[in-house]
């Protein structure tokens, strides 16, 4: 590759192809509170059906993700690998659930295909990108899911494609979201292929005000992502780990784009005079080569790409399962707009747990802002982690 003798290959795209290609490695995405009957307000207001609501929703989305033509992917299975591939339209499911309220309706589904439509059944070498499942409410709003399938597609393309929605059906409500204490009796273990699932909502309003105050005295500016890992990284249950962070990777080179990983210890740079000043330049440097595909990791990731796919995909197995600093034995990746964000997870590796937090200004009940928390890893390690992370968020930061 060095010699122009070989192109570079997306060794993220190819890595996504051969450790996240199970049910458990999507993730899920949402969006509250839609107008429905936006473009037809007048239908709207003289009466509808269940049925003409439902068959309203299908035609309308379809219409949005025909117009969303970067999405329109769809996975080829393989023995050892999978494949994102284009295609000339959207490929999903979608299926209608019961409105739910309370807390309870900031809880993902639990089923996504049933009663589904998908051009793509009876093809077993085939999955759709996206499987949708939507909610409607008695106040023509409804509530959309996607579960997402990783191979094909990243957070921040499809969270970008969720905001165009909002801003294209607009809302029918003020959504507000559950505090902590309200949503504690959904804090459900969801398990599935070796893993659980765990969510809650949490008041990140003391991190942000730390973040704040410490800002002003740093050289770099500390994002939020680094100030989690480090409030994180100060917490007795995870200041031994080798923490990870994903970052987008932009498109560089004739690649797209994609996602990286920086690994940092906290624990590395606390007790110094100068730890957190340090801690966030080497943060922030780590940042802006992986978003170029400039490290180290991400040329041998890259070279890696040119392997057989059993060897590739062992070569991963080693690095996600051994060698905790190459990804982490724990990961957190935030997306900054998205509302609930369920997190997904490789097929092994991240013993402790892979964090996802969304948007950390919404609205809650009681006046404050919150911000959605959800973890999947196994249950015995992850059990107690909507607890430990609110204490890791509220607790005095060791400097």
């Amino acid at each position: 590759m060095r010699a122009g003798v070989r192109a570079r290959m997306d060794g993220w795209r190819r890595a996504a192809g051969l450790v996240l290609r199970s049910p458990r490695s999507t993730f899920v995405l949402s969006a509250f509170g839609l107008s429905m009957w936006s473009d037809s307000p007048e239908v709207h207001e003289s009466g509808v059906t269940e049925a003409n609501s439902r068959l309203h929703v299908v035609m309308r989305l379809d219409k949005f993700l025909r117009g969303e033509t970067g999405l329109h992917i769809r996975v080829r299975r393989g023995g050892l690998e999978d494949r994102g591939e284009r295609c000339d339209g959207p490929r999903y499911t979608l299926a209608f659930e019961a409105w739910r309220d309370g807390p309870e309706r900031f809880v993902r589904p639990e089923s996504w295909t049933d009663g589904a439509l998908s051009d793509l059944e009876g093809d077993e070498s085939m999955r759709p990108l996206f499987n949708v499942v939507c909610r409607i409410g008695p106040l023509g709003q409804v509530d959309v899911w996607f579960r997402i399938d990783h191979v094909g597609a990243d957070g921040v393309p499809v969270q970008e494609m969720l905001s165009r929605l909002e801003t294209q059906w607009g809302f029918a409500e003020s959504v507000v979201f559950p505090t902590s204490a309200e949503f504690a009796a959904c804090h459900v273990l969801r398990r599935q292929e070796g893993v659980c699932e765990v969510q809650t909502f949490i008041d990140f309003k003391p991190l942000l005000e730390w973040r704040k105050c410490q800002n002003q005295r740093l050289t770099d500016p500390m994002t939020l992502s680094a100030a989690m890992l480090w409030r994180l990284g100060s917490h007795p249950a995870f200041e031994s780990l080798q923490l990870g962070t994903t970052v987008e990777v932009e498109a560089v080179g004739g690649l797209g784009r994609g996602v990286g990983v920086v690994v940092v210890r906290p624990a590395d740079y606390m007790g110094r005079a100068d730890g957190l000043s340090e801690y966030v330049r080497v943060f922030n440097r780590t940042v802006s080569l992986t978003k170029a595909r400039s490290t180290a990791a991400c040329h041998t990731l890259d070279a890696a790409a040119r392997l057989p796919p059993g060897l590739a995909r062992d070569l991963l197995r080693h690095s996600l399962e051994r060698d905790p600093r190459a990804f982490g034995s724990m990961a957190l990746t935030m997306l900054k707009d998205a509302r609930v964000f369920g997190a997904p997870i490789a097929e092994f590796g991240h013993a402790d747990g892979f964090i996802a937090v969304g948007s950390v200004a919404l609205p809650a009940r009681d006046g404050t802002r919150v911000g959605c928390v959800t973890v999947k890893g196994p249950e015995a390690r992850i059990a107690s982690y909507p607890e430990l992370i609110r204490e890791a968020v509220e607790a005095p930061s060791r400097l």
